[in-house]
């Protein structure tokens, strides 16, 4: 094999490494800007626009999505989320539960590390 041979191919190689590891870097990045997101426990109606934890929930459908703890703890009549969009406007959450302010993507709601869930609004 010549030396440009060799050098062409060793270009090539480093070039398809160089994409490989951008590419890798992208999905990597885009998956932990968005934050953990647990299964997907299926969609809860709010009925009129609500407040909780001074955040605006708009009247309609959200998925619900959660981690550490079971979909049917959050959801239903008598779920956490459910007993979340009853508080009055300016109430606390229950104690450990806190409404995460800073993070990215759907608001969420945790009880501790790796324990919570998230909701996003999905339509009307």
């Amino acid at each position: 094999m010549s030396l440009r041979a060799s050098t062409q191919r060793a270009m090539s190689l480093a070039s398809a490494i160089l994409i490989f590891t951008f590419l890798s870097f992208i999905s990597i990045s885009s998956s932990v800007a968005a934050g953990p997101q647990g299964p997907s426990c299926g969609t809860y109606k709010v009925q009129k626009d609500e407040i909780i934890a001074g955040q605006l929930f708009p009247k309609g459908t959200y998925r619900v999505n959660s981690i550490g703890i079971s979909c049917a703890k959050v959801l239903g009549n008598k779920g956490i989320f459910a007993q979340f969009l009853k508080l009055s406007d300016h109430d606390q959450l229950p104690k450990p539960w806190k409404y995460l302010s800073g993070a990215v993507g759907a608001p969420k709601f945790s009880s501790g590390p790796g324990v919570g869930f998230r909701v996003q609004w999905l339509s009307p």
